[in-house]
């Protein structure tokens, strides 16, 4: 199982468990057991997260569907701590504590140094975007099909020329009159995502293309196919589909990211200046050579 990175953030939102009042089916999101989550869950949620990430979830369904998950397993973990009368444990007692003031203090902060909701205005985020353009550049993409021999690592020389052979027999059976490469990708190439779709691997930007294979393909034009490539794990025939240039997201697609980027660094640039304030009128004063001796002492 992969790590849960926003698990500890979902760990402070409220529970949500199948209550006597249950909600109508159409209005449940996902459900495991008794366990459920409904649309005004996740909205509850959503409100309580950091503004970048509910951004971020908001404007990408798969992460939508992340989010979702996480929530899920959080509840269902819940409920196995729950059941295990988990919260009388002296290690979850102290780490409930440090949880609750660690939640007074940050909405004590939040209190305040508030940002004016109004912020960022559009001019603003014109101003933000206009002096961020290159993060929103897309390299050029490539529409690629391709059909693999795999050459596993480790294989010896021999295998890795029997493969280079089979790609070349390949290429050769695509320069026959009227060769089909969809349908030889789906008879030949061992790339099994791809070779069901006749070698399709759709719209690929140039940064996700290793080398030398990339180099392969700049070369080629629309339509053309490519003589036998060695790629990391295995020869590659490729053929070139379509191209896109690079380009600039539009601003009104990166506005909700940009907007909730400004907002983080004004809160964050807010706080700061909240405690520089606070501390400026009575520093916090640490006996550096006690406090070291002390710790270096034995209990």
């Amino acid at each position: 199982m992969r790590p849960f990175p926003r698990l500890a953030l979902l760990l402070t939102a409220g529970v949500f468990l199948a209550a006597a009042d249950a909600p109508p089916p159409s209005d449940i999101v996902a459900r495991r057991g008794d366990v459920q989550l409904t649309t005004g869950d996740i909205r509850d949620a959503l409100a309580k997260a950091d503004p970048g990430l509910r951004a971020q979830v908001i404007a990408n369904p798969q992460a939508l569907n992340e989010f979702v998950k996480e929530r899920m397993l959080r509840l269902l973990l819940l409920k196995e701590a729950q059941a295990a009368k988990w919260e009388q444990n002296p290690d979850a007692i102290a780490r409930m504590a440090e949880a609750k003031d660690t939640a007074v203090v940050q909405s004590w902060l939040g209190s305040q140094a508030k940002v004016d909701p109004a912020y960022p205005n559009d001019a603003e985020l014109a101003a933000a975007y206009e002096a961020n353009k290159a993060r929103f550049i897309i390299p050029p993409q490539f529409h690629v099909a391709q059909i693999a021999i795999l050459v596993p690592a480790g294989s010896s020389k021999e295998a890795d020329e029997e493969a280079r052979k089979k790609a070349r027999d390949i290429r050769a059976q695509l320069a026959k009159p009227k060769a089909d490469f969809a349908e030889i990708a789906k008879a030949s190439s061992q790339d099994n995502a791809s070779a069901s779709k006749g070698g399709d691997l759709g719209w690929l930007r140039e940064d996700q293309i290793k080398s030398p294979v990339k180099e392969t393909i700049k070369g080629l034009t629309a339509g053309a196919t490519s003589e036998p490539v060695r790629g990391v794990d295995a020869w590659h025939v490729v053929k070139l589909l379509e191209t896109k240039p690079q380009s600039l997201v539009p601003l009104d697609q990166v506005k909700p990211q940009l907007s909730a980027a400004l907002r983080q660094a004004r809160t964050q640039q807010a706080t700061n200046a909240y405690l520089a304030a606070m501390l400026s009128k009575e520093p916090v004063q640490i006996n550096e050579i006690g406090l070291a001796a002390k710790l270096a002492a034995p209990k």
